[in-house]
C-alpha cells in the first residue's frame, strides 16, 4: 500500500479513478491501492460450508458465556468453561468448537436424522427451553433446534469429556437432554 501526500494535486481524495485506483483514508493516512472487486462465490461447496457454519454459530447462541451471564461474578456455563480450558493455546472457544464441529458437521446431521422421533422430541424440548430455534441455512434446508443442540452434544462428549449420556448422545433420555441444556445455558454454581 503505497502512502500519498496530496493524491492527485489535491489534499484529500476519495473513490475509484478510471476503474484502476482507490483512494481512501485508514486510521488518518490516506492511500491508494489497485481496485479490487471483490467475489462472492455461490459454489456448492461454499454454500455447504456456509449452511454448515450458520448452523453451528447458530447452536452456540444458546452457550451461556461469561459476557451473557448475569451472576456476580459471572462464570457463564459449565459448557463454556469447559469449552474455553479445552481450546488449543491461542484459540478462542467457539473458533475449536467450529473447526471440530465443521468437521464432522455432514456425519453428525446423518446420524441425527437416524435417531428415532422419540430421542429428536426430547433433544428439540430441551433446545426450545434453553432459547434454541429452527434455523434454514443458506442451502435452504432446516436445521432444527434438537439438531443445533445434538451437535453440541456430540462436542461436548468427544472434546469435553462430558459424561451425562449413560449411554451415549444417540439413546438419550428427556432428563439426560434437560440436564444437558442445563449444562450448556445455566451458570456455573
Amino acid at each position: 500500500m503505497a502512502k500519498v501526500t496530496g493524491p492527485l494535486m489535491s489534499m484529500a481524495a476519495s473513490g475509484t479513478v478510471g476503474k484502476t485506483a482507490t483512494f481512501s483514508i485508514w486510521k488518518g493516512r490516506a492511500y491508494v491501492r489497485h481496485r479490487v472487486i471483490p467475489k462472492n462465490p455461490k459454489s456448492t461447496l461454499q454454500k455447504v460450508t456456509r449452511s454448515a457454519l450458520g448452523t453451528i454459530a447458530k447452536a452456540c447462541a444458546a452457550v451461556l458465556t461469561i459476557f451473557m451471564d448475569s451472576a456476580i461474578p459471572a462464570v457463564g456455563s459449565p459448557f463454556f468453561t469447559d469449552a474455553v480450558a479445552a481450546a488449543p493455546t491461542g484459540q478462542s472457544w467457539i473458533s475449536y468448537l467450529q473447526k471440530i464441529l465443521h468437521n464432522q458437521f455432514g456425519t453428525l446431521v446423518t446420524a441425527y436424522g437416524t435417531l428415532t422421533s422419540t430421542i429428536k422430541g426430547y433433544y428439540q424440548s430441551a433446545a426450545v427451553g434453553i432459547g434454541l430455534a429452527d434455523y434454514v441455512d443458506k442451502s435452504g434446508v432446516t436445521q432444527t433446534a434438537g439438531e443445533q443442540l445434538y451437535l453440541l452434544a456430540n462436542f461436548a462428549v468427544q472434546q469435553l469429556a462430558y459424561t451425562g449420556f449413560a449411554s451415549g448422545v444417540g439413546s438419550a433420555s428427556s432428563a439426560e437432554c434437560v440436564t444437558f441444556g442445563e449444562y450448556v445455558h445455566e451458570t456455573t454454581p
